[in-house]
């Protein structure tokens, strides 16, 4: 079955080490398609792919002048690389509603593989009448592996992230999908 993803309702958290503290931030308006089983073998659809974007320019610490210095050309450079891509490579299966996932992520012009653990959730219907699946993923980059080298030692190569993502049937049209409340 194909699914959309609700970019009112989906988001990328993320966390690095400034020092000797973390700051953490979101990407916000995420987009693109799940593909999962039908359901009918089991109570909730397996996972079989996706396909994801987010625009970079959505970077939010809630410190405006540090979103503008990252998306600017010494970290991210979102107006030389405006979009960033999630693509599923492979997904195994470990438990019931969870999954390991290799995925291709490309940020910063650059292609690296990424591995996530995931934890999917539904169906559920909301209370319009829309049918919704879930999914939460967590993983870590090195920002080094896309060419994000500035200030390396002060601000961690490592970053952590969640990525939270709610996806309705892909026939259900953009007008009829309520705002984020």
């Amino acid at each position: 079955m194909e699914w959309k993803i609700d970019p009112a309702h989906s988001y990328i958290d993320f966390k690095v080490r400034y020092l000797v503290s973390g700051i953490s931030g979101k990407f916000t308006g995420v987009t693109g398609k799940v593909q999962t089983t039908d359901g009918s073998e089991s109570p909730a659809p397996e996972l079989l792919g996706f396909d994801a974007r987010f625009e970079v320019a959505s970077f939010n610490t809630g410190v405006p002048p540090r979103d503008h210095h990252v998306t600017g050309p010494d970290f991210l450079d979102a107006a030389a690389h405006p979009e960033a891509v999630v693509r599923m490579v492979e997904v195994r299966p470990d438990v019931p509603g969870r999954y390991l996932l290799t995925v291709e992520l490309t940020l910063h012009g650059v292609s690296h593989q990424v591995e996530l653990a995931t934890a999917t959730a539904g169906p559920a219907t909301d209370i319009f009448g829309i049918t919704r699946i879930g999914a939460s993923a967590s993983g870590w980059l090195r920002r080094s592996d896309f060419g994000v080298t500035e200030y390396l030692g002060f601000i961690s190569d490592a970053v952590d992230f969640t990525v939270e993502v709610q996806a309705v049937p892909d026939d259900v049209p953009d007008d009829r999908l309520p705002p984020a409340r």
